[in-house]
């Protein structure tokens, strides 16, 4: 039993021994688990754990852990505070997006100004007369309407007031005279023949006669008026050929008068060069021939325009009358019945119911 006590009290004597001469020996290598023998003692088990908690208290001192949310509310509050909390590379990244854009603001701010200079001195070394008209389709306005302007400032410069030769017998014309008709002057009117009612008629056919007479009277004025006006249009046309033939020696195609400043006025697009060239040689085509035929033209249309005219006042003069004779025949036997009853139409006399009359002698210029 002495040797059995001593083996064991040899055996702890070992285990003493053993703790204080092995981390001497493996001081410059760190124990690792794998290492562990199969059969240890309970110091050494105890030894191995102290020296694993040392190292993770070691590595948790260089690397905190991240303690795990307790609850869900506790963890939206920290993933809230992550993303409010920005990185440090993403600070440094934004001063230098934000340094990129001033330096960006302040070149465009430059290359602004120094173009706004080139183009001041431009405008200030150029003048206005000595730039040419735009030919592209895009160009500007009010330069453009300038152009037009100075063109049709030139083209009046050329006009010139043109006294025409006056027309054979012009002191007769009724242009000149003024013995046409005019609304609102009576005198205008005395030639306009009003008849009285005749005196053998009794009085409700008098009354008759006079409502009938004003009627007349209102055509008779109405034709006299259109005949006047046939005759001053015709008068007005040969003066219009008189002055066309005086522009014509002129050289001048266009006449100098107020329309001619009113249609100059409405011009929006700028005039062409070649527009003019038709009536350049207008002076070397006229002769005295080609004024003659002039005035034939215009005599001619106003007969065909005199021929219509009487026509269609004879056709009125005819229809009127018709309808007057009906009248008086309807009244003539409504008073007598028994002794008109079978009055016709056409038997009624001329002299209680009078046609008009339709002047065809009139003359559209004087000889």
């Amino acid at each position: 039993p002495a040797p059995a006590d001593a083996a064991p009290g040899n055996a702890a004597a070992t285990e003493a021994t053993e703790p204080a001469q092995k981390p001497a020996a493996e001081a410059p290598k760190a124990p690792k688990i794998e290492e562990i023998p199969q059969r240890i003692t309970r110091n050494r088990a105890q030894m191995l754990a102290n020296q694993n908690k040392q190292n993770a208290a070691a590595a948790e001192k260089e690397f905190p852990p991240v303690s795990a949310p307790a609850t869900r509310a506790k963890g939206r509050i920290t993933e809230e505070d992550d993303s409010q909390t920005q990185h440090p590379r993403k600070r440094r990244f934004q001063r230098s997006n934000q340094q990129l854009q001033q330096q960006i603001n302040t070149s465009t701010q430059q290359t602004r100004e120094m173009i706004q200079q080139t183009l001041a001195a431009i405008v200030d070394a150029i003048k206005l007369d000595d730039i040419e008209p735009y030919h592209s389709d895009r160009s500007n306005p009010y330069f453009e309407y300038l152009q037009i302007r100075k063109k049709i400032e030139e083209k009046r410069k050329i006009l010139c007031y043109i006294t025409p030769q006056a027309p054979q017998c012009y002191a007769e014309y009724v242009t000149y005279t003024g013995s046409y008709l005019l609304d609102g002057k009576p005198l205008s009117k005395l030639h306009i023949p009003v008849i009285a009612p005749p005196p053998s008629l009794a009085e409700p056919l008098k009354e008759l006669f006079k409502q009938q007479e004003a009627v007349r009277g209102k055509l008779r004025l109405q034709h006299s008026i259109e005949r006047e006006k046939l005759i001053v249009s015709c008068e007005q046309e040969i003066l219009r050929v008189h002055c066309r033939a005086a522009r014509t020696i002129a050289n001048q195609a266009v006449p100098f008068s107020a329309c001619t400043m009113l249609l100059d006025s409405e011009v929006y697009n700028m005039p062409l060069e070649n527009q003019g060239d038709e009536n350049k040689s207008v002076r070397d085509r006229f002769n005295a021939r080609q004024f003659i035929s002039w005035l034939q033209d215009v005599d001619d249309k106003y007969d065909r325009m005199k021929t219509c005219l009487l026509m269609r006042q004879q056709h009125e003069a005819a229809a009127l009358n018709a309808v007057q004779r009906m009248e008086w025949q309807l009244k003539v036997q409504e008073l007598d019945p028994a002794g008109h009853k079978s009055l016709c139409v056409n038997e009624v006399p001329s002299f209680y119911v009078p046609m008009v009359d339709v002047n065809d002698d009139f003359v559209l210029l004087p000889a």
